[in-house]
């Protein structure tokens, strides 16, 4: 099964019940995650509808995308976190460099910046 180089992959920004998550739907070669971050892979619903069922450190089934993060997910004991809510696509794509560099608070003025930029066209 082939996995990809963290720092060479595009991100999609997104949130999962509260923190924000850089997705990508690859599979990441764990080896070239940077230690700062958390890595937990999302596994889809079984009925395939896109849902963001499961986090866990690896999905082999049913494996819909990785997430990286600044702060962990709390796992239970089985190693897993089950969503509340399903991911929030924020409409901001970024590097990995660029999801490091930048604070939650500035991640979070660029979904700010862009959602006014996108309404600004609307009369």
């Amino acid at each position: 099964m082939a996995a990809f180089d963290a720092k060479k992959e595009g991100y999609e920004l997104g949130e999962i019940d509260g923190k924000l998550v850089a997705f990508t739907n690859m599979r990441l070669d764990r080896q070239t995650i940077p230690e700062s971050l958390y890595c937990y892979d999302i596994r889809d619903s079984d009925n395939l509808d896109g849902s963001c069922a499961e986090l866990k450190t690896h999905i082999m089934v049913n494996h819909w995308g990785t997430v990286l993060c600044k702060k962990p997910f709390e796992l239970d004991k089985g190693g897993s976190y089950y969503p509340e809510n399903d991911m929030d696509y924020l409409g901001v794509s970024l590097s990995l460099d660029e999801f490091q560099k930048f604070s939650e608070v500035e991640l979070r003025e660029s979904v700010s910046i862009r959602n006014q930029t996108s309404m600004s066209g609307i009369s």
